[in-house]
């Protein structure tokens, strides 16, 4: 089973960012396939068995980027959710850890 260890959660939030600033260029990059691809589709230069071979294949692999964007939406919040819920966990454990340590302390 794969795990998600975090030991430095300001590193954890660096990762976060690159996903958060890395998907507005996928949504631009596959918005101008889009437009390419329709310049492809049937033009005056370009028309034929190829051309629509082409196209055929495009729209074939255009269905997939809308799903590629939401699961990267997706990981972003599951990742946020981790590390909120993380931070969390941890804040407890040493509050418990804290109040442990007063409970021992034999000099109060």
């Amino acid at each position: 089973m794969n795990r998600i260890v975090i030991t430095d959660t300001n590193k954890f939030e660096e990762v976060i960012q690159v996903f958060e600033q890395t998907l507005p260029n996928i949504k631009n990059h596959f918005e101008s396939e889009r437009r390419i691809s329709n310049e492809y589709n049937a033009t005056k230069t370009w028309t034929g068995k190829s051309q629509e071979a082409l196209y055929k294949k495009y729209t074939e692999l255009e269905r997939n980027f809308n799903p590629i964007v939401e699961s990267i939406e997706i990981y972003i919040r599951f990742l946020k959710k981790t590390l909120e819920d993380y931070k969390l966990l941890e804040q407890q454990l040493n509050q418990k850890a804290e109040d442990f340590s007063e409970q021992l302390n034999v000099n109060s």
